[in-house]
Order: structure tokens, then sequence, then C-alpha cells
């Protein structure tokens, strides 16, 4: 029970903070960490044997990271953030998701078998 609530809270987390990511400034970049925060929560829940939470939180992640984010999306950020900082984030993103997806199939797959 606890990791159901635990990943439709970090659903719910990823979609409020896309408002914030339109913000410029320090509102965007508080945001692309909680999200990275709310990818992190659904790793949890993958204990539970379902992929599902961060099938659902890591997608809409993605959307708000390279796509929303005013300080980070791909095209037509924000000048004053340095690429350094995007592809620290980037990099930050895509590290966690892969090692998210080989933990879990190696996981869930022991749970299913």
């Amino acid at each position: 029970m606890f990791y159901k609530i635990l990943g439709w809270v970090s659903i719910v987390v990823s979609i409020l903070i896309l408002a914030p990511s339109f913000v410029p400034g320090a509102i965007s970049i508080l945001a692309s960490y909680i999200a990275l925060l709310a990818i992190l929560a659904s790793i949890i829940t993958i204990k539970s044997g379902s992929i599902l939470y961060f099938k659902i939180t890591a997608s809409i992640s993605a959307v708000n990271i390279f796509v929303v984010n005013d300080g980070l999306r791909i095209y037509g950020s924000l000048p004053e953030i340095s690429w350094l900082y995007k592809v620290s984030i980037y990099c930050a993103f895509i590290a966690t998701c892969a090692l998210t997806i080989v933990y879990s199939k190696k996981f869930v797959g022991a749970i299913k078998n």
C-alpha cells in the first residue's frame, strides 16, 4: 500500500511541477530538481513489483526537463543558463533512468519468476 501511495504522489508531483517550469529564473531550476526527486521517489516503488509508476513519472519529467522547463529545454532556453549546467542535468536524468531500467529488469524479473 505504501508503494502505491508513493507512486501516485510522485506522479502528482511531477504533473504539478510542470507549472513552475514555465517561470524563468530560479523557480524553473527548482522545478527541475523537484522533477529529479520525483523520479527518485518513483524508483522506490519498483519494489512493489511494478514499473508503471516509474514509467509515468519518468515520461512526465522528461517532458518537463527537455521541452517545458525555461532554463533547460533543448530549443529556446534562457541564454543565461550555461551549457555545462544543462548537460549535467540531462546526464543526471538519463543516467538515473538508464540505471533504473537495468535495475528494474533485474528486480521485477526476479519477483515475477
